[in-house]
């Protein structure tokens, strides 16, 4: 077993989670946000919320046993959920327990759940995202100090001013924080397409900064203000994914694309945050 997970003394007691997981393995799993969708994408529970919650958990499942992991090698869930409010709480649990019953057991992971306003299919009410770490003897330990990265301009300015960095690196795992489309002025353009592909060249300036690139990256998670009720954008669609060609080629990450109703500046229309393993660490 490579997670332990624990409900530290002072923090409540939750029925389908643990607060904290602790992992020792040496291989990381990250899974692309999973929504209800069957073996030949067709969306089950059109509709029907607890469906596309049991669904979604049955990919999460699917996924993993797919790289040799399972639902105990998990140590972060996110769920994003279409319009959440708290009564929709009953019916987010029948689904729980209704993958619990088809998988023999649920993830009890560390979880954060989120409103949302859009997703990238109008059909699809939620979608579920895992991280996993899975020990493998064949791959030798990494330095586990963290090391904190501010880009030059605009995140040496936050770091003053907000007191953050913009990327963290542990060993060769980079996580950055979550990139806009601003200039070191903190201006956006004007055209959404403008300010996607800016966003794009702010990860690359961040990334570079803790000896990364884009085509280190293995998760993206990106935030969008949708162009239209109930769905993302045909312009943020298409030029994320034109991005994602240029800038890494043959290399498809996993993606999870969230529709949302405000971001962290005025005026700001996208959002995008990605994990990098580089493939050797950095001598220290």
């Amino acid at each position: 077993m490579t997670v332990t997970l624990i409900d530290p003394q002072g923090l409540p007691r939750s029925s389908v989670y643990h607060q904290v997981a602790v992992a020792t393995g040496d291989r990381q799993v990250f899974v692309a946000g999973q929504v209800a969708w069957d073996a030949d994408g067709v969306t089950v529970g059109v509709g029907d919320l607890a469906a596309q919650v049991e669904q979604s958990y049955i990919n999460v499942a699917t996924a993993l046993a797919g790289v040799g992991a399972g639902l105990d090698d998990i140590v972060r869930l996110t769920v994003y959920v279409v319009d959440w409010t708290p009564d929709k709480m009953p019916t987010f649990l029948d689904g729980v327990a209704r993958a619990a019953a088809r998988l023999g057991s649920t993830p009890m992971s560390p979880a954060t759940l989120i409103g949302v306003a859009a997703l990238h299919t109008p059909e699809h009410l939620v979608e579920v995202e895992a991280t996993a770490v899975v020990g493998d003897p064949a791959t030798g330990a990494v330095d586990s100090r963290p090391e904190f990265f501010a880009t030059p301009g605009y995140g040496e300015t936050q770091l003053d001013r907000m007191h953050y960095h913009q990327a963290v690196r542990i060993g060769n795992r980079v996580e950055t924080s979550g990139q806009g489309g601003w200039d070191d002025d903190w201006q956006f353009p004007d055209s959404l397409e403008d300010e996607i592909v800016r966003a794009f060249d702010n990860v690359e300036r961040t990334l570079a900064t803790a000896g990364a690139t884009w085509r280190d990256v293995v998760h993206v998670n990106s935030y969008h203000l949708p162009e239209a009720d109930g769905f993302i954008g045909e312009t943020h669609n298409r030029v994320m994914v034109e991005q994602f060609r240029k800038r890494m080629g043959d290399r498809a990450p996993i993606w999870t694309e969230t529709g949302v109703p405000a971001l962290g500046a005025p005026g700001m229309r996208v959002e995008i945050r990605v994990t990098a393993i580089v493939e050797a660490a950095r001598p220290r």
